[in-house]
């Protein structure tokens, strides 16, 4: 990364940081992927349960793998082998008392927007684990609430549905955001948290580098 993009995601960051605290989410300011993951094992308590959802961020951070290597007890539904139970697992993770994730989008108020699929990601981070950790870079920060909106869904979903295979929705078969009604719809749930009700119970990890979707 050019040095004065880090410049700059340094500045935005310790802005940002106020206005999510003020929401009541905690707030790490990280240099890069590896420095967030070291932050979240130390945050994590060794004899806690950790469920996670589908990010890339999360993937490529080696998180995960570090919580099996110091066996952490993982809720994981990457070790189902049927869809019944795979959905099994995904809802118990969401009584885990650490779930991990990332954001779709922040806003520059700070406020949080998702969009997901079956809901299980949403749904941990707004009610559930008693602990949210959530990884995510400085450049999925757009502007106000509506446009982070509009980014996430013509830019973030149509890459995830790239990403996953998907073959009928209008995002791959033309590249935007056609608001569609198919059945492998990945907007399904769309998500504004603009507050935790509980002070730091979500953690961002406001990672200085180019990450993620």
């Amino acid at each position: 990364m050019e040095r004065y993009v880090k410049e700059r995601y340094e500045l935005a960051a310790q802005t940002l940081s106020k206005k999510l605290e003020r929401r009541n989410f905690e707030v790490i300011i990280c240099q890069n992927l590896e420095e967030a993951k070291q932050k979240a094992l130390s945050m994590i308590a060794l004899d806690k349960t950790v469920g996670f959802g589908g990010s890339i961020t999360i993937e490529k951070s080696g998180l995960i793998e570090a919580l099996y290597q110091r066996n952490q007890q993982l809720i994981d539904r990457e070790k189902t082998e049927t869809l019944e139970e795979r959905h099994r697992v995904m809802k118990k993770a969401l009584t885990a008392d650490y779930f991990l994730t990332s954001i779709n989008g922040i806003s520059e108020d700070g406020q949080l927007v998702n969009v997901d699929s079956v809901g299980n990601r949403v749904a941990a981070l707004t009610y559930g684990p008693d602990k949210v950790v959530a990884f995510v870079s400085m450049r999925k920060v757009y502007g106000d609430v509506d446009t982070t909106l509009e980014m996430v869904r013509k830019n973030t979903a149509p890459l995830n549905a790239h990403r996953l295979g998907l073959e009928k929705t209008p995002c791959i078969k033309k590249g935007n955001c056609g608001d569609c009604l198919q059945s492998e719809c990945i907007c399904n749930t769309i998500a504004i948290t603009r507050r935790s009700m509980t002070k730091n119970r979500i953690a961002i990890f406001l990672i200085l580098e180019d990450i993620g979707l």
